[in-house]
């Protein structure tokens, strides 16, 4: 990415609401994790601008599993924990796969809260979304 051009974006982020979730789409999109990863150490609040990541069933594959690998590194850790209320809330998406990755960013979290979202994810019609709902609350008994 050019220097003008990462300006441009970061100065579009900083401007307004889904300008962060932006501009992590696209540093993730061109294979910038260790980018993302580096702004979110710095400001683990932003954590949150992942979630349209997550909540996007069209993203890329790539810039899913760099979203996760940044969630990974939450696991059990405040910035993952106080987003539980909102993944609980993609844990219920029309989408599979949005739930099926909610449920697994759910268990990683720590919290017991999460339990509440995971639980009627076992009944899911998604035989990945019960399994991953049922590691989920494994991984919370721990």
């Amino acid at each position: 990415m050019k220097i003008l051009d990462e300006l441009k974006l970061r100065v579009r982020a900083a401007s307004g609401p889904g300008g962060m979730a932006d501009y992590f789409h696209i540093l993730l999109m061109e294979g910038g994790l260790k980018k993302v990863v580096e702004i979110v150490d710095s400001r683990p609040e932003l954590l949150a601008d992942l979630l349209p990541i997550v909540g996007n069933p069209d993203a890329s594959m790539n810039v899913s599993l760099g979203a996760s690998a940044v969630f990974e590194r939450y696991a059990r850790k405040e910035p993952l924990r106080v987003l539980v209320m909102k993944l609980g809330k993609l844990s219920e998406h029309a989408d599979a796969r949005v739930r099926a990755d909610a449920c697994h960013y759910l268990g990683l979290s720590g919290s017991q809260l999460a339990r509440s979202f995971l639980e009627p994810r076992l009944q899911d019609d998604s035989t990945d979304v019960r399994e991953i709902a049922a590691d989920g609350l494994a991984e919370l008994g721990e």
